[in-house]
């Protein structure tokens, strides 16, 4: 049992090394989108090429990362009722914080702004922050069991905000409040495809402004945070 213990253990740093890596990525992808903003000369450019070539050096870390955490649960699985239960938990664990990429069946719906809106001299945005905030609020109410937008998992810690009349923000990503959003959302077929043909739970703006359509899936792919979940301030209660 200790020999399981420990393993799990190794595996657990090798996990949190992947959650720093992560950060350093999300620094790197804030890092180029600031030099976006500004003048295109060849310096920035050359500078943007250095920042991209190490993010996608750091992803390979990660991924290196996450294949030996994968190497020493394997290790330690064995067969113990003690070391399936240490397993079961972490794996639950996972799930619930948005740590691994899902499938599963469910619902993915597509919001796809009207070209005519753009013909009018008036600036219309189709898509709002709070728009998508009702929708996830009714998939969450009908068990919904993962969520991404537009391959942005959404977890307990998830703001979705707006950033100006062209951004929407969702975990420190930005998507386009006048191009397609794709929501995609794992649980009961039925209950998720009841919550969204529930009379108004798609807002009615966002029926005037956007098609809004759906397809049940039976194997629906919900991608895997790139948020990490650091706790700086709450602290477990022990009780005495």
């Amino acid at each position: 049992m200790k020999k399981v213990t420990n393993q799990l253990i190794v595996g657990s740093i090798f996990l949190v090394l992947g959650f720093l890596v992560t950060v350093q990525i999300k620094t790197l992808n804030k890092q180029i989108a600031g030099k976006d903003d500004t003048t295109n000369n060849s310096e920035i450019l050359v500078e943007n090429e250095h920042l991209k070539k190490e993010k996608e050096d750091l992803q390979k870390k990660i991924d290196e990362l996450t294949l030996k955490s994968k190497e020493f649960e394997s290790a330690a699985a064995g067969r113990t009722e003690e070391s399936t239960l240490l397993l079961d938990e972490l794996q639950q664990s996972r799930l619930q914080s948005g740590n691994v990429d899902v499938k599963g069946p469910g619902i993915t719906i597509y919001i796809t702004p009207k070209s005519n809106l753009f013909n009018n001299s008036i600036e219309v945005t189709p898509i709002s922050d709070l728009d998508l905030l009702s929708i996830v609020n009714e998939l969450n109410a009908a068990d919904a069991e993962a969520i991404s937008i537009n391959d942005i998992r959404l977890t307990s810690r998830s703001g979705i905000r707006s950033a100006g009349s062209n951004t929407i923000v969702i975990n420190n990503e930005r998507i386009s409040p006048t191009a397609r959003v794709v929501i995609k959302a794992i649980g009961n077929k039925k209950l998720l495809e009841g919550a969204i043909n529930f009379p108004g739970n798609i807002p009615s703006k966002l029926q005037k402004t956007c098609d809004v359509t759906y397809e049940m899936k039976d194997d629906i792919l919900v991608k895997k945070t790139n948020e990490t979940q650091q706790f700086q301030y709450v602290k477990q209660v022990d009780n005495e």
